[in-house]
């Protein structure tokens, strides 16, 4: 049997019959109307079960919602449905069109977190519980539903928030939602199309496919014009200010009901981010881009191609009280006085099988471009601040939960020019890094907020340079482990004392070379350091202090420990140092070579009541071999000058990087004015200085604690000058003492021997120096005979003239040497003298090959001159100086003239050369014979024998040439083997 029936209604006005409910409903319908148009056929079947078929059209129009107040909740326009075919009985639903035109939705939310559509809920029951008898229900189908088209246009939904302060409002406005094929039948796949804008010009779409059995789905959307400061009443409790920037973001999703959720090239674009935070710091991000994102929910992965940053600045500070300025960005919970609760036990829930495991992530790059820091330190008074500018920073593989290496590339420039670059691979936990650092014209003078308070020293320039080679890394217990390599030097380093600013240390670079080392145990190897133009200042202020040492302000209560002026006469006894429990290991220390050249001191004393001033010139030389190493010496070889003429030099062997300190050193101090010494001699002697000139060759030797050290004193020509009324003068005869001891030539000679144990706090080198010198004075006033026999046996030794390897010239210093024991010879008529000659059979030949090329080449010189007529009366071939500019002519002319075989080109003429590879072939083609170095040490004794003679003003008859062995060593081991031995005899 079956039953048809048409049912058309128009605009009925729900409204007006809403009152005919028979329950009261929790909303009020302002406006609708219900529009049918529907066909329903009734079917009964002898062996089914009876049909109910619905078809047609169902609609509302101008539909209006709103609560019991008049507060709008939602409206629409228009609601179609049209039914293709509705079984009621079997629940198949197949719609071919539902489309809903104009909703408006209005969503709030109160200051309780309630929403608005919430309050239409009825109130949960609240009575007892009753035990429900189980009713056996009728198994009704599954819904079968299929709707074709589906379409949501023009829609809006209005959102005001009122539970953050201030209240947040936002409305999507164009909603459209386009939807086909939606079905709940098994594998069938429907297609989705949304698009909807918000009211700031945000932007929402995506469109993909959907199954609803079993559930699946794909798509791929887009969110453009996202403003974050928008999300500020949402961000106010954990933000001290809004952080702005534009957001968007495309990307692709699915889900399976087996595999989960799974995310493929999502990219994400944040754009003019901003952050204000502490006093006006403030972080400023141009483009920030995170592309490539993926993640899938199975397996537990995440992975980002690439995060990319592109131009920003970024400005911190360090507040007074330690922590960064960002931080101030971050709002601090708020202190509770109560006290605290101890938590109760949480069981433990036991593992299982299907415990998921650790997300894995991976972000394969990083790159970072213009991008520039400022920070500011306030932990001072007057704050250092720090730039760094146009920073690249380029790495990636980094992943997690475990971190791997990572390649890094870093450059940014400090300051106005001060390049850096790191270059390497970093692992972040556990922390290592292996690669290289370097940095350029780093301005020391910038970091000068940093040298501790109790150092007086303004820095007013200095850049640092560095290379170095990483390989460190943090061990177990978070110290740090490995080596490093490179090079590093300070340039244009300026220092003056912050008491009376004046200058205290300068040098043009400090530079060191090939720099190796561990840190764990800690070693240190430097082949080189070089020290230029360095200049230091070292003053005696009138209050008799001395600038260097208030160039560190003591602690109150530390007491500087003095050292009296003359010592004791027995020396202390040591008191053994209290046992100490083994220490860790000696750090090993080595430094090749210490070179220093162009240095100054200045010395001025404003204690006197006459300043004096004084200033040591070229100071050079170096120090070859330091070690912590105890069985290591290092050779030293100082030089320098006194008001550019008074010579300096130090040599011999130290060790000071050692517990126990060596010292084995030579100090030559030649040819000192006296007469500027006036200040220190009115007073503390008495008298001023009218001339002389001081001579000084001290050995000092330091082993085990114990100091043995000659002090050889030469005065040449002092003279006292007037007397000086002055309390702190001597009250020794120092006239009668200088009278004595000097010669009838105005000569004084003084050895004065010190030792001592250098651990002693009584001992003094220079008070135990000045002691013997009073003990002469002192016996010169009692055994005036006694001290002129002691001091002829302890005169200066002229028992050899030394040469420069090769030659038979008389060097300044020996010429000086000479003209001593000349002036000694005249004073002492009865003596005569032995010349004997020697060379280095290791050095002269190559000296000797030298010399001789010199000569040649002048040679060459005056052959030339004498055939341009240039030469003047007198004029020879050892009185021609070979000028710079010179030297390759006459050198070429040598190397033409020279016998031995020459390079030469493909037509057989000789090859032109470099100067040093035609002086190359010249020496080696050079033969020294015996009968030459012979003939070398001939010509030594002949030099030395005419300058007695003719300069020495001694005659001939008191000196004799003595025939010996050429190549027998020296006496002593140190002293050059190129020379002229003199042996007093009687006459």
């Amino acid at each position: 049997m079956e039953t048809d029936l048409n049912l058309k209604l128009t605009d009925l006005d729900l409204p007006y019959y809403l009152a005919y409910l028979p329950a009261q409903v929790p909303i009020k319908l302002d406006s609708g109307k219900l529009s049918l148009d529907l066909a329903l056929t009734y079917r009964i079947h002898q062996n089914k079960k009876p049909e109910l078929m619905i078809k047609g059209l169902t609609r509302l129009d101008q539909i209006s919602i709103k609560e019991k107040n008049n507060i709008a909740l939602a409206s629409f326009k228009r609601f179609d449905v049209v039914s293709k075919e509705i079984e009621l009985f079997s629940r198949k639903v197949l719609l071919q069109q539902v489309a809903l035109d104009g909703l408006t939705l209005q969503v709030e939310r109160d200051n309780t977190g309630k929403l608005n559509f919430q309050r239409l809920l009825p109130a949960e029951p609240t009575a007892p519980k009753t035990v429900k008898k189980a009713v056996k229900k009728n198994e009704s189908p599954a819904l079968q539903l299929m709707v074709e088209n589906l379409a949501l246009t023009d829609g809006t939904v209005s959102f005001h928030d009122k539970q953050p302060a201030g209240g947040f409002k936002s409305q999507l406005q164009a909603i459209t939602v386009k939807l086909s094929n939606l079905s709940t039948a098994a594998n069938v796949q429907s297609t989705y199309e949304i698009s909807l804008n918000g009211d700031s010009a945000e932007k929402f779409t995506a469109s993909g496919t959907a199954v609803l059995s079993p559930m699946s789905a794909t798509s791929q959307f887009s969110l453009s014009g996202i403003k974050l400061q928008r999300g500020w009443p949402y961000l106010q409790g954990l933000l001290t200010a809004p952080v702005k920037g534009n957001l968007s973001l495309e990307g692709k999703a699915a889900f399976t009901a087996l595999d989960g959720a799974s995310i493929q090239d999502l990219a994400v674009h944040l754009k003019d981010i901003a952050a204000e935070y502490g006093d006006k710091d403030s972080t400023k991000l141009s483009n920030l881009d995170l592309s490539g994102i993926s993640f899938n929910q199975k397996d537990n992965k995440a992975a980002v191609e690439e995060i990319k940053l592109s131009g920003g600045k970024i400005k911190l500070s360090r507040e007074v009280d330690g922590k960064l300025s960002a931080l101030s960005l971050l709002k601090q919970p708020a202190s509770t006085a109560t006290k605290p609760v101890k938590p109760e036990p949480v069981p433990l829930k036991s593992a299982t099988k299907t415990d998921q495991k650790p997300l894995a992530w991976l972000v394969k790059k990083i790159n970072v471009t213009g991008l520039s820091t400022t920070f500011a330190d306030k932990q001072f008074s007057e704050p250092p601040v720090f730039t760094l500018s146009n920073i690249r920073l380029s790495t990636g593989n980094l992943t997690g939960p475990t971190f791997s290496a990572m390649p890094l590339q870093f450059s940014s420039t400090f300051g106005k020019d001060a390049p850096i670059k790191v270059a390497g691979t970093v692992t972040p936990l556990p922390f290592k890094f292996n690669g290289t650092t370097s940095f350029a014209k780093l301005p020391i003078q910038d970091f000068e907020s940093y040298i501790p308070e109790n150092v007086n020293v303004f820095v007013l320039g200095g850049t640092l340079d560095s290379s170095m080679k990483l390989n460190v890394a943090l061990d177990k217990e978070n110290k740090p482990v490995g080596n490093f390599s490179g090079s590093a030097g300070v340039r244009g380093f300026h220092a003056i004392d912050s008491v009376q600013e004046e200058d205290v240390l300068k040098w043009e670079s400090l530079q060191f070379y090939q720099i190796n080392g561990n840190l764990a145990p800690f070693s240190l190897a430097i082949r080189q350091i070089a020290l230029n133009g360095v200049y230091s200042k070292i003053a005696v202020r009138k209050d008799g202090t001395l600038n260097l040492q208030n160039l560190v302000t003591k602690e109150q209560g530390q007491k500087q420990q003095t050292v009296p002026g003359k010592p004791s006469q027995k020396p202390a006894t040591a008191v053994p140092a209290p046992a100490t429990p083994q220490t860790a290991q000696k750090a090993q220390i080595k430094i090749d070579t210490l070179t220093i050249q162009d240095g100054t001191i200045a010395f001025s004393d404003a204690h006197l009541p006459q300043q004096f001033r004084s200033t040591f010139h070229n100071l050079g030389g170096r120090v070859s071999g330091l070690s912590s190493d105890m069985n290591s010496r290092a050779e030293v070889d100082l030089r320098g000058n006194l008001e550019s003429h008074s010579p300096l030099r130090i040599s011999g062997a130290i060790n000071p990087l050692r517990d126990d300190l060596f010292v084995d050193l030579t100090i030559s101090f030649k040819d000192i004015e006296l007469s500027p010494a006036t200040p220190y001699s009115g007073t503390y002697l008495g008298y001023e200085i009218d001339k002389g000139k001081l001579f000084l060759d001290l050995k000092y030797h330091i082993e085990n604690k114990q100091l043995q050290a000659t002090n050889k004193v030469f005065v040449d020509q002092f003279t006292f000058g007037k007397s000086v009324d002055s309390a702190k003068a001597t009250k020794l005869p120092v006239r009668l003492g200088i009278a004595l001891l000097k010669d009838r030539n105005g000569q004084i000679n003084l050895d004065l021997p010190v030792s001592g144990r250098t651990d002693d706090p009584k001992f003094s080198i220079w008070g135990v120096v000045w002691q013997v010198v009073v003990n002469l004075f002192v016996k010169a006033a009692t055994s005036p005979f006694a001290l002129l026999s002691s001091m002829m046996g302890s005169s200066e030794d002229l028992s050899n003239v030394t040469f420069a390897p090769g030659s038979a010239v008389l060097a300044p210093a020996e010429e000086k040497k000479l003209e001593t024991l000349a002036t000694a010879l005249s004073q002492r008529p009865g003596l005569k003298v032995e010349l004997s000659g020697f060379v280095d059979k290791q050095r002269d030949p190559e000296g000797y090959r030298a010399e001789l090329l010199l000569q040649k080449m002048r040679q060459e010189k005056f052959h030339d001159q004498v055939k341009n007529r240039q030469t003047k009366e007198g004029d020879d071939a050892e009185k021609m100086v070979i000028q710079p500019a010179e030297y390759s002519r006459y050198l070429k002319a040598v190397y033409l003239k020279e016998k031995f075989p020459k390079p030469r080109n493909m037509i057989g003429m000789i090859k032109d050369l470099p100067d040093a590879e035609m002086k190359k072939l010249i020496i080696a083609n050079t033969k020294v014979t015996d009968q030459d170095l012979q003939q070398l040490a001939a010509q030594r004794v002949a030099t030395v024998k005419q300058y007695l003679i003719t300069k020495g003003k001694l005659e001939s008859q008191r000196i004799f040439q003595k025939q010996d062995n050429i190549q027998k060593p020296p006496k002593q081991e140190t002293a050059p083997a190129s020379r002229v031995e003199l042996n007093p005899i009687a006459s």
